[in-house]
């Protein structure tokens, strides 16, 4: 190989090295300058819906009931909302995220996150969340209720995720908080 050639060759591999360089820094700083939190995301949507205030999350680690899963756990600053972002798999589009609001014991709203089903729409036009909104989560069965016919993966993937937010929260999600106060006002163990 002559010199020239040599040279040619270096001088391209040099010009590559550099693009790649600048490309990767300017990457970097768009990716930077773009990043959104999860959980500040999180914390904003639960407040957006609920109109409480939310600054710490109980459980960033979540947790996992069959087919649906807890993503963020949080109580709003008043402890009146207990707020999920739960996931629901087994859906037309595959995962659904379904903003779970809990409120004395029932649940007081439903809100469908980031998913890629096509046929959400139609639970809504069936009233599907009314089998929900209003329940006491504590004799509350997700996964018996029917699913919205033409809908029935997208059906499937929000009762996974309700089935989560709800199973954690009866559980006492880590704490005995609420079966203990369920216990107490059914004149279960501390009346005993």
């Amino acid at each position: 190989m002559d010199k020239a050639k040599f040279r040619s060759m270096l001088k391209c591999v040099l010009v590559l090295a550099v693009i790649a360089l600048c490309s990767g820094l300017l990457l970097g700083a768009f990716n930077r300058l773009t990043y959104v939190d999860p959980l500040q995301s999180a914390y904003d949507r639960f407040a957006a819906d609920t109109g409480a205030t939310f600054n710490s999350m109980r459980d960033a680690d979540g947790k996992v009931y069959g087919q649906g899963s807890v993503v963020y756990y949080a109580v709003s600053n008043d402890e009146v909302y207990h707020a999920f972002l739960a996931e629901g798999k087994e859906g037309f589009g595959g995962t659904v995220q379904v903003y779970v609001y809990i409120k004395d014991d029932k649940i007081d709203k439903i809100v469908i996150g980031e998913n890629s089903d096509n046929y959400l729409f139609k639970l809504e036009e069936a009233e599907f969340y009314d089998n929900f909104i209003g329940k006491d989560v504590f004799s509350l069965d997700v996964l018996g209720t029917d699913a919205v016919a033409g809908a029935t993966k997208s059906s499937t993937a929000v009762k996974n995720a309700v089935n989560a937010a709800v199973r954690y929260y009866v559980d006492g999600n880590g704490q005995p908080v609420q079966t203990a106060l369920r216990e107490i006002a059914s004149g279960g163990k501390e009346n005993g």
